[in-house]
């Protein structure tokens, strides 16, 4: 029998299999220090866990990588087609304030000017709100008035991440989601750190209330129990941030489950020209469009499409 191309093909998969967790480590790493340089003050030792943090970093690139891809478009930004591209009918009131976005974009105008491309892609975010109003229909032969429906509008919009292709805006975004989730533990540490401070201040506050009563009176009791609560209000913060491994704890927590967090889920539209919500058995003629709505953990949603942005969509005209 001729076991060599058995043992060939066990030898090639065992180094392909090598390259990639080699490719992935990498990537990871990547992401690491890049945080490490934002958020390295804020949250200590993190250059020291680099490589504790690369599966978790993985396992999160790929969640993130499922939110990324809900994304539609990439859509043509183009003024002069607001009264027949859905979107952005829907979202500006003219083809004047589609442009004065794109010409006012300072990561657009940037962009344009150290690249010597003339496209440009990028991600658009905006946020949905919703009013009731009242609209007159027409239902067959019947007119019917002060009917209320739901508008729906879109507000502070906003442009991110601009290249000279999709892919790398794509990664751009990507590291801006990691940094949402970084920052949010960077801000539960200081969160703490405040509260200690404030605490001390308590603490040396009772401290000097308790001296002036004497010993076994009862309002010397009572800022002994204050002065006790504080103190074990202190050392829990304490506990929490003992070793380095605490501050990095709360960044590997949030790594761990990023879907508590940071998610995302496609909307789709279907809106009249008065931006009205429209339900799918109407036939009135409508804007029928998709966006990626995400929610990151304070409640805060935005919605957000891929754009083709050409250079000359900001000259005004």
């Amino acid at each position: 029998m001729n076991f060599s191309n058995p043992i060939r093909k066990h030898f090639v998969y065992k180094s392909a299999l090598k390259k990639r967790r080699g490719r992935i480590a990498n990537e990871s790493l990547t992401v690491i220090d890049r945080m490490i340089e934002t958020f390295g003050n804020k949250i200590p030792y993190l250059a020291s866990y680099r490589s504790e943090l690369v599966p978790l970093v993985h396992r999160t690139d790929r969640y993130l990588g499922k939110l990324i891809d809900l994304i539609p478009g990439p859509v043509v930004f183009d003024p002069d087609r607001w009264d027949r591209d859905p979107v952005i009918h829907s979202i500006f009131e003219s083809g004047k304030r589609t442009r004065e976005l794109l010409s006012g974009s300072k990561a657009l105008t940037q962009f344009f000017q150290n690249s010597s491309a003339n496209v440009g892609f990028a991600l658009f975010t905006t946020e949905k709100q919703e009013k009731s109003v009242f609209v007159s229909e027409k239902e067959g032969e019947i007119f019917r008035r002060d009917v209320l429906r739901k508008a729906i509008f879109f507000e502070k919009h906003q442009i991110a991440a601009p290249s000279d292709n999709l892919a790398e805006t794509q990664k751009q975004f990507r590291y801006q989601l990691f940094s949402d989730l970084f920052a949010m533990a960077a801000e539960t540490i200081s969160a703490l750190k405040q509260s200690r401070a404030q605490l001390e201040v308590q603490r040396d506050e009772a401290v000097a209330k308790m001296a002036l009563y004497a010993d076994g009176s009862d309002t010397r009791k009572t800022f002994d129990a204050l002065h006790q609560e504080v103190e074990g209000k202190i050392k829990s913060i304490d506990n929490s941030l003992k070793s380095p491994k605490d501050y990095v704890a709360y960044v590997q927590n949030l790594l761990q489950k990023p879907e508590r967090q940071l998610s995302a889920r496609p909307v789709l539209f279907k809106l009249s020209e008065m931006g009205i919500l429209l339900d799918n058995a109407s036939a009135e003629a409508a804007n029928e469009f998709s966006l990626a709505e995400f929610e990151i953990g304070n409640g805060k949603k935005r919605m957000a499409t891929w754009i083709r942005v050409d250079r000359s969509f900001l000259i005004s005209k």
